[in-house]
């Protein structure tokens, strides 16, 4: 073999260094990447628990959040929706939503636009809810109650209402 033919071989050494560069580099990207999402990601506020939020006409709070496993608990008008168990890995609980008309026209509440959700779940609607559409004249207020399926495992979830209203539920909830 002539000298040019051994000088353009690299040496072993310097050859995986090569191979190791591209699997770190592609990290780093990934990396990167990732940083950028949560460094410009704007988290959603919400309400803590037990305060108002501000809907249109009114203001809105949770008074109660209870796992419908714990208390029995049933609709007066013996609904058929509780009959089957909830899917496996989830919960039935009841939420006690307050809304009070603080506006001159009143309130509208629509409790079928109510919805949970979570840091990286899927949103969950309401599978029972009463009353589902009320008007409120200003000064009066409403107790609704809505039953909702969620996960059974501890994560942080919240009432979305009207108005981008966000009430936060907290741990609590959650069965062991």
């Amino acid at each position: 073999m002539s000298a040019t033919g051994v000088a353009a071989t690299p040496p072993e050494h310097a050859r995986r260094r090569r191979i190791i560069l591209v699997p770190v580099a592609l990290l780093a990207v990934i990396g990167l990447g990732l940083a950028y999402l949560f460094v410009t990601a704007k988290p959603e506020r919400s309400v803590p628990l037990g305060a108002s939020a501000s809907v249109p006409g009114g203001m809105a709070s949770i008074s109660e959040i209870v796992p419908v496993e714990n208390d029995g608990w049933e609709p007066d008008d013996d609904d058929d929706a509780f009959d089957a168990p909830p899917p496996a890995g989830s919960h039935r609980v009841r939420l006690v939503v307050r809304a009070t008309a603080l506006e001159p026209g009143g309130m509208r509440l629509d409790t079928r636009k109510f919805s949970i959700s979570g840091l990286g779940r899927d949103v969950f609607r309401p599978v029972w809810q009463s009353p589902p559409m009320t008007d409120l004249e200003q000064g009066a207020s409403v107790k609704a109650t809505l039953v909702f399926e969620v996960p059974d495992q501890a994560v942080a979830l919240v009432l979305d209402g009207p108005g981008g209203s966000r009430l936060s539920l907290g741990l609590s909830h959650h069965t062991p």
